[in-house]
């Protein structure tokens, strides 16, 4: 089933659609009869016949030795026949480009094909493209999943009508035929990805989270994060699949089913967030990996805490102690929000003030402080239009003398805000720009998350420590809140999964060096420091051990390069002195440090500069991957790693749009199909050429005597 809408579809593009030369005119034979006297042709070369133009679409293998079978091999679909010139004619070809092969700009087209520019980012290039119903059908289905349109959309007369101008021979499916074949292609698509993760053996980090639709069904959505053999980071969601309780046990088990349906078996790490029944998942799937034999070590790196969890109730604690400054703008924000007549009026209020009136105050969700943050930010650029609103509008201060009910007393409303309530806010949101902009780093899933808690935990225990000593009692009081909730998760360094560790030992700008900095920041004590050192050195030797033996070619190959390149080439006649000789072994015993593995060698060569905003680590690690061949292995399980679990929970928003209160009678079947498709439409393409291994290309070798062989032996 084809998924492009144009053709050429190949690696190469096909030169352009050239048509079949046409018979010459049939003329009168006696005018065109030669005359008695023609000259002769004795001696001149007879002119060649015109190659076929079946020639523009397919391509002549190269034979080794004149007894080999001539072939040619298809531009679009590499399918290859015999093409011998005496024995072989052209009529199979052109078969096969107008009735086999299925990405041929000659399939199915008897007409004329229109000449159209691809996209831009495809470099604007002029193909021929040929009407394909089944490709026509294929592009309205994945309209359906990427736009996320009910199954009767199809079935809408500004649809229809549309389609009938723009292409009336496409025959528009009904809302049952594309439910269908959004299924198809949920099967396809699944099945390309399930032979990327088994035929490469691929190590998978796992995200995983649990959500009620407003269909009152519970879903547990499983993510996987891993990155091919072209050093490009991917994220796609498994499954999104209905869970009958939110206990550990049963989270536990319907991962392990997941995993069995896609033929996983190694997983690297499972990210969750804090809640208790996560505890239980884990412990359950470290039983289920240790009887599979690929969990590694003791299972202690597998529990990932998110971290954007832990952050959110760092700053939620912080938050209790200014609750009535934040809702007191929350209030304002719910007055000029709760009517246009209101909302005009704050914006001439705006004006007056000379202020931007095209920006608004967004009401937050209290239960996510980052809303909080950006709704606090926002207010405090207009704060003069709110005091201007004390002062022009009667209503305003009028709002604020109203009771509301909270639970089962009544209040007076909070507000309007005081210039303390403004002085405070302004302190706040500048302490909290670190903790949400840590939070962003934390929540990426298309580049590297995993070196980035190391040095934003450092961060924010400086950040709250600074906050501890200053003057201003209120920021006092916020730190201190929020240092205990810090010191709960993060305060003992043992509590922190040490990949993250790892994760900047295996970025060429920091090593061990910054490990060894942010650790005397983390531990109190200097043999604390040191013991913690030792562990995490440790923890790198036997995750490289483990990689070594489940490759033990790749060790070879290091080996074999360190020989060539340790090996001392002295002259004779210089080693004939003593001296040298005793110079050459004192700087040997004081300079020279024997390199044994890998991760000698790259933690002693120089670090990158820290200052090269243009680098980029994945980049990195593919031009160094063929000189650290283990290493490289480790760092690319390492960098898959989530700091949190936020891949997982954007899947709930796409989730509340596919189960609106319009679609709420579509199966959990259906839904895991149409969210799962919208997220694998939208990743980016894998690599699937993967480096021979050095076994392989022993074999190939061998296949190659062992022909030339046969072949002499024929002779």
């Amino acid at each position: 089933m084809e998924a492009e809408s144009e053709t050429p579809i190949s690696t190469n593009p096909p030169p352009p659609l050239a048509l079949p030369p046409l018979a010459p005119p049939q003329s009168d034979p006696s005018q065109s009869a030669p005359p008695k006297s023609a000259p002769s042709t004795l001696g001149k070369r007879k002119p060649c016949k015109k190659a076929s133009v079946v020639w523009d679409h397919f391509t002549k293998i190269k034979c080794e030795d004149e007894t080999s079978e001539a072939r040619c091999i298809c531009k679009y679909c590499k399918k290859d026949y015999a093409c011998d010139g005496k024995r072989n004619g052209t009529s199979t070809l052109w078969h096969h480009l107008r009735s086999q092969c299925k990405s041929s700009p000659l399939r199915h087209e008897k007409r004329q094909k229109v000449l159209s520019f691809e996209g831009q980012a495809k470099g604007g290039n002029l193909v021929a493209h040929a009407f394909s119903k089944e490709r026509c059908r294929i592009a309205c289905v994945k309209m359906i999943i990427r736009d996320e349109l009910p199954f009767s959309h199809v079935e809408g007369i500004g649809f229809r009508e549309f389609m009938k101008e723009a292409q009336p021979r496409f025959d528009l499916p009904s809302r049952t035929t594309i439910a269908r074949d959004v299924w198809d292609l949920y099967q396809e698509e699944k099945a390309k990805i399930k032979s990327v993760l088994t035929h490469n053996a691929q190590r998978v980090s796992l995200t995983t989270d649990t959500w009620t639709s407003i269909q009152n069904i519970n879903y547990m959505v499983l993510t996987a994060h891993f990155i091919d053999d072209d050093w490009v980071l991917h994220k796609r969601i498994l499954n999104f699949c209905v869970i009958p309780n939110h206990k550990g046990d049963t989270i536990g088990r319907l991962v392990e089913a997941c995993l069995n349906g896609w033929g996983i078996d190694k997983v690297f790490t499972i990210s969750v967030d804090n809640a208790s029944s996560n505890d239980g998942c884990i412990s359950y799937m470290k039983k289920r990996l240790e009887k599979w034999n690929s969990l590694i070590g003791d299972g202690s790196l597998l529990h990932v805490r998110c971290c954007a969890h832990i952050t959110n109730l760092i700053v939620t604690d912080g938050m209790k102690e200014i609750h009535q400054s934040i809702e007191s703008i929350r209030n304002c924000a719910k007055y000029i929000r709760g009517s246009s007549q209101r909302l005009e009026k704050f914006r001439a209020c705006l004006e007056m003030e000379k202020v931007d009136t095209r920006t608004m105050v967004p009401l937050d969700v209290c239960t996510r402080w980052n809303s909080t943050y950006m709704m606090l930010e926002s207010a405090l650029k207009l704060q003069k239009g709110f005091e201007r609103m004390e002062e022009d509008d009667p209503n305003f201060l009028g709002y604020f003398e109203e009771y509301e009910v909270h639970g089962k007393e009544k209040k007076k409303r909070v507000g309007p805000p005081t210039s303390l309530d403004w002085a405070n806010t302004k302190v706040f949101v500048k302490f909290l720009k670190k903790f949400y902009d840590a939070t962003l780093r934390f929540s990426a899933s298309k580049t590297v998350s995993s070196n980035a808690p190391l040095h934003e935990i450092c961060s924010f225990l400086e950040e709250i420590d600074t906050m501890m000593n200053v003057d201003d009692v209120v920021m006092c009081k916020i730190a201190t809140m929020m240092k205990k909730k810090f010191d709960k998760y993060w305060g003992n360094v043992n509590n922190i999964n040490k990949l993250f560790f790892v994760a900047v030992i295996l970025d060429p700008r920091y090593k061990m060096e910054y490990v060894e900095f942010c650790l005397g920041d983390l531990v109190s004590d200097e043999n604390g420091v040191n013991d913690m050192s030792l562990e995490i050195k440790t923890l790198v030797h036997n995750l490289y051990d483990y990689y070594r033996k489940q490759n033990p070619a790749a060790a070879q190959v290091f080996h074999r390069n360190v020989e060539s390149e340790g090996s001392l080439h002295v002259n004779n006649d210089a080693t004939k002195s003593s001296r040298l000789q005793k110079f050459l072994k004192s700087r040997r015993d004081k300079d020279v440090v024997e390199i044994r593995n890998e991760i000698d060698k790259y933690l002693l060569e120089p670090p990158v500069n820290l200052t090269n905003d243009e680098f980029k680590l994945l980049d990195w690690w593919k031009e160094n991957a063929t000189k650290f061949p283990i290493l490289s292995n480790v760092a690319k399980d390492v960098f898959a790693v989530q700091a949190s679990t936020v891949a997982s929970e954007c899947s709930f928003s796409t989730g509340k749009r596919v189960v609106d209160p319009f679609r709420s009678s579509l199966t959990p079947k259906t839904v895991e199909a149409l969210i799962c498709c919208s997220d694998w439409l939208r990743a980016e393409e894998f690599s699937y050429y993967k480096e021979p291994a050095l076994d392989e290309l022993d074999f190939y070798q061998a296949l190659e005597k062992v022909e030339k062989g046969f072949l002499s032996f024929l002779h």
